[in-house]
């Protein structure tokens, strides 16, 4: 199982956002994915959207026998095929373009590729290290020494690529890979976060975070204090540490010594046996003054009267799906081709999966449980199927079965419902926010801003009830 946490966000410049990133079990490994849109009128977030639901599409279907760094360029490959594809469909779409990252967790070994500037680095026992380097022009200044790091690092081309994915470009992915220990954690960003954090920084927001959630949230508040001029896209993995096997060596005795033992071991058999042989008989059931009971027909009576060990009982828990709660892989993102976009993208995009079972019970905030298994939202602007049931840890068909939706088409102020583990009514207490309700019964900030019509710029306050959905 791997630990994941995802933050999107348009940053404090740009009205919309055009990242788009994804993670989740595939047949290859767990995978994550980063891609940075470009284009303009919305067409990046076209862009990214196409490419990573393209690569992981791929790297569900593609056999498990494939050598990893092989399998991910063929990935790259085949997002860069349906760019191309929607480009001619859709003349709108001739100038988009998007970069792309991708992580492979597959045993104990992280398999990368990359097009673009959009980053992975690898933080193991405190340390921070940067696996992919960026195809710009100032990275190949810097390469060929015209440019020093700290002249790169506020260089007024930055924004320049020297190669990314779209209908003009022929990109040659860049791979790696490296070999993964108990405790490390993957971050996949794009340039909003890495343009605007040193290097110091982001190790200093992954050190002091209690949880994977709350360092996805601290990168991305730290960015948009620090200017938040693009958009920022934070993707954390964590691997499930393994249980250490420990063999001790194990040196025999001489043989002597072995001989001995046996010896001794077969007297005292020999003695045990004598001894047992010699031991008076058990008493006569007639002679001795044991009292024998044996089941009567009362007693019998008595026991068929008692109710059975399973009558009584609850019922054991359902998760809304008619099966017992257990955590399902996500569902295959299903490539739809684009529209002209007439609404942009939701300011925030949210996303926290961890491999915990189970938290711990909620502090008195004067919940209560509400024993609905569907909780109703309204279509925000911009909003689709994929969308909606990431961030409520669903699939596309549970909303479209909850809902009788024979298509994807939605609209702004359209009501749904949406199937959820159950419902609670929250009090908020002071000093709580979303993210700390997220934990404490194990959601999502976005479901939850979703199901009491809360914006990304939305502060709750103490007193203020909210409908949390605890989700899968």
């Amino acid at each position: 199982m791997v630990e994941a946490a995802l933050v999107s966000h348009p940053g404090r410049v740009r009205p919309e956002n055009e990242d788009y990133a994804y993670h989740g079990q595939t047949s290859q490994g767990y995978v994550g994915i980063v891609c940075d849109g470009m284009g303009g009128a919305a067409a990046g977030e076209v862009a990214a959207r196409v490419a990573a639901d393209a690569a992981f599409e791929y790297l569900l279907s593609a056999s498990p026998e494939l050598d990893p760094p092989q399998l991910l360029r063929q990935a790259i490959q085949a997002a860069q095929e349906r760019l191309l594809q929607v480009a001619q469909q859709h003349p709108q779409y001739q100038n988009f373009g998007t970069t792309i990252a991708i992580a492979l967790i597959k045993n104990n070994m992280l398999y990368h590729a990359h097009v673009g500037d959009s980053r992975i680095y690898l933080y193991s026992r405190a340390t921070l290290t940067l696996l992919t380097e960026d195809d710009s022009l100032v990275q190949q200044m810097l390469r060929e020494g015209l440019i020093t790091p700290d002249q790169a690092l506020h260089h007024p081309q930055k924004n320049i690529l020297s190669q990314c994915l779209g209908p003009n470009q022929q990109p040659t992915p860049h791979v790696g890979q490296a070999r993964l220990r108990s405790g490390d954690v993957i971050l996949l960003c794009s340039d909003g976060l890495s343009n605007l954090l040193s290097q110091e920084e982001l190790v200093a927001q992954l050190t002091q975070a209690p949880t994977l959630s709350a360092a996805a949230e601290g990168l991305v508040v730290q960015a948009n204090r620090q200017g938040g001029y693009d958009n920022i896209t934070v993707l954390l993995l964590r691997p499930a540490a393994k249980s250490p096997t420990f063999a001790l060596p194990m040196k025999l005795p001489p043989t002597k010594y072995l001989i001995a033992g046996g010896i001794g071991l077969a007297v005292v058999i020999l003695l045990v046996v004598i001894f047992s042989r010699s031991s008076p008989s058990a008493p006569e059931a007639g002679d001795s003054d044991v009292i024998l009971l044996t089941d009567s027909t009362e007693t019998q009576s008595a026991s068929e009267a008692a109710p059975s060990a399973s009558e009584g009982l609850p019922a054991p828990p359902d998760n809304g799906y008619g099966t017992p709660s257990e955590q399902a892989p996500p569902p295959p993102p299903v490539a739809e081709t684009p529209q002209p976009p007439t609404e942009t993208q939701s300011a925030s995009k949210t996303s926290t999966k961890t491999s915990t079972s189970s938290s711990k019970s909620e502090k008195s905030g004067s919940s209560t449980p509400n024993k609905a298994s569907t909780i109703e939202i309204i279509v925000q602007k911009g909003d689709n199927l994929t969308q909606i049931a990431k961030a409520f840890h669903t699939t596309r068909s549970a909303i479209q079965n909850a809902n009788g939706l024979s298509s994807d088409n939605l609209r702004a102020g359209q009501k749904l419902s949406i199937p959820v583990k159950g419902v609670k009514t929250h009090t908020v207490q002071k000093g709580e926010n979303l993210s700390k309700l997220a934990r404490q019964y194990q959601s999502s900030i976005e479901a939850i801003r979703r199901a009491n019509n809360l914006s990304d710029k939305d502060e709750i306050k103490a007193g203020q009830k909210l409908r949390i959905p605890i989700l899968e």
